[in-house]
């Protein structure tokens, strides 16, 4: 990898001038005439509510706009100086690297030891090089031993370091960084800081960082640009600038969820004993030597009306243990049983209208072209009428701050945006039990407390929720109950507040809460 660099505190290297662009079939651009500078070896972060246009200034940077998501662009972008507005992002991924919001969709092998050393392959790098800055890079993110781990079988947070560690490897000048920690645990989230002041401050890498929660890595920002709802600049210089023109830190409120006894209430969800193991490619599922359990011996039970929050480190099994009830995986081991009766003996139809599932990744669970088809495809099996239909269609477009977009594909939304989408079509069809897997990644600080407040009323409606998330501000404020994994097992299974009591004897300090601009 790089070595220690010495970098001129004015050295521009990329700069946006009098930028404008609008989306191909859209009627208003994402910005106009946008001009900013980002300095050789300095952090920069680009801050602003869900849609105002973060995510597209780095697809600027990297050349997706206007090569890949085709629209009208005006304007120039120079790297040191030099035009760069029509090359391509292949021509450009020798100095600049991007890691996505979600880091799936840039994978293009199998095993993290492939990934790594893909894009090494398409700049040349010699084969026996290669084996060195693997080692060196996965040893940077804290994933040494992962070589031969199939992608699939990470978690959201592993895979977010992997795509980091692909990028690494190629030794960019730049790096663009799209919410790189919204899928992290805190301790993962804080290497993950390190490694990016690490990168700039080492090795002279030029950051370029898409973060809602900036609490944690303000101090080390050099530089800021703020953004509106419309895609307006309201603020941009260094750090002490910005801060000086009397922008403040915004932290969630200090409250706990409201404890409830749920003793009496029908019990919904119960899980015994639970076992598995992913199986590693090339070897059968049943194989005495095969993967390391995901899952070693879980036991929980859920009650109707809950707020259950299950936490814990990257990689202990909690987005596996939601693959387990939606029968997407069959267990090694143990039971788990829906209404007093096990998932297996449910047909997949009758399941799901039982329980819903939000995904981690929005994208994955979109199939339509609109958002409009999106959401009455949710209703297409729902006997009702279709006036009735598209009422309920209207009220979750204006419920979730979609209506402007229902004409768009599901997939050119903001991450907000599409994660509102995927909260609202799951909604549509009325289950008992909603399962939300990270529900506020990507979301601004209002969107966040919007969401969840609607979750809340649906708890108070008679629905359960299950929200595996890393956002502890959140579960203090609305879960009312934390059950904390670890190793495969349930490491702490308490009251909200009784969780953070626990936490703060066990840390002697407390908790981080989420910090943003506004």
């Amino acid at each position: 990898m790089r070595t220690e660099v010495e970098h001129n505190e004015n050295h521009v290297i990329l700069e946006l001038q009098d930028v404008t662009y609008c989306y191909d079939g859209e009627t208003l651009p994402v910005w106009e005439h946008l001009s900013c500078c980002f300095y050789k070896g300095k952090i920069h972060a680009i801050s602003g509510p869900s849609g105002c246009g973060k995510s597209s200034i780095l697809y600027l940077l990297d050349g997706l706009v206007p090569h890949m998501y085709e629209g009208e662009l005006t304007g120039r972008v120079l790297l040191e100086g030099e035009d760069i507005t029509s090359v391509p992002p292949r021509d450009r991924c020798d100095r600049i690297g991007f890691v996505m919001q979600n880091p799936e969709s840039q994978f293009c092998t199998f095993t993290v030891e492939e990934e790594l050393a893909f894009g090494m392959e398409n700049l040349g790098v010699a084969p026996e090089a290669m084996k060195g800055k693997i080692e060196e890079a996965l040893a940077f993110v804290g994933m040494s031993g992962y070589e031969k781990t199939d992608l699939n079988n990470l978690s959201g947070g592993q895979k977010q370091k992997v795509a980091i560690a692909s990028l690494l490897v190629t030794e960019p000048e730049i790096l663009l960084l799209d919410e790189p920690t919204a899928n992290l645990d805190p301790q993962s989230r804080r290497q993950i800081f390190d490694l990016i002041l690490r990168l700039a401050k080492e090795q002279g890498i030029t950051i370029v960082l898409v973060e809602h929660n900036i609490g944690e890595i303000l101090e080390e920002v050099d530089h800021i640009l703020a953004l509106d709802g419309h895609g307006n600049v309201v603020a941009r210089g260094s750090r002490e600038a910005v801060l000086a023109q009397g922008w403040k830190l915004r932290q969630e409120k200090d409250t706990v969820g409201a404890a409830k006894d749920l003793s009496t209430e029908e019990e919904v969800l119960r899980i015994t004993d639970l076992e598995f193991a992913y199986p590693i490619p090339g070897r059968r599922k049943k194989d005495p030597a095969n993967g390391k359990k995901i899952l070693d011996g879980l036991s929980l039970a859920v009650r109707r009306q809950e707020f259950l929050a299950i936490v814990g480190e990257n990689g202990v099994g909690k987005t596996t243990l939601m693959r387990l009830i939606f029968r997407i995986f069959s267990q090694d081991a143990g039971k788990i049983e829906l209404f007093g009766r096990p998932v297996e003996s449910y047909r997949k139809k009758d399941l799901y209208h039982l329980i819903g599932l939000v995904f981690q990744n929005p994208e994955n669970q979109f199939i339509k072209n609109t958002v409009y088809e999106e959401l009455m495809f949710s209703l297409k099996r729902v006997r009702i009428s279709q006036e009735e239909k598209e009422e309920r269609v209207q009220e979750m477009l204006e419920r979730f701050h979609l209506a402007q977009e229902k004409e768009k594909s599901p997939f050119v939304l903001s991450q907000g945006q599409k994660r509102r989408l995927s909260v609202a079509d799951m909604l549509l069809t009325n289950q008992e039990i909603l399962f939300l897997d990270e529900p506020t990644y990507g979301q601004d600080f209002e969107n966040r407390q919007e969401l969840m407040k609607d979750m809340q009323k649906l708890v108070e409606e008679g629905i359960t929720i299950v929200m595996i998330t890393h956002d502890l501000s959140l579960v203090r404020q609305y879960a009312t109950r934390v059950v904390e994994l670890e190793d495969g097992k349930v490491r702490k299974d308490l009251p909200t507040e009784a969780y953070f009591a626990w936490r703060r004897e066990e840390t002697g300090k407390e908790e981080q809460r989420d910090v943003c601009l506004y």
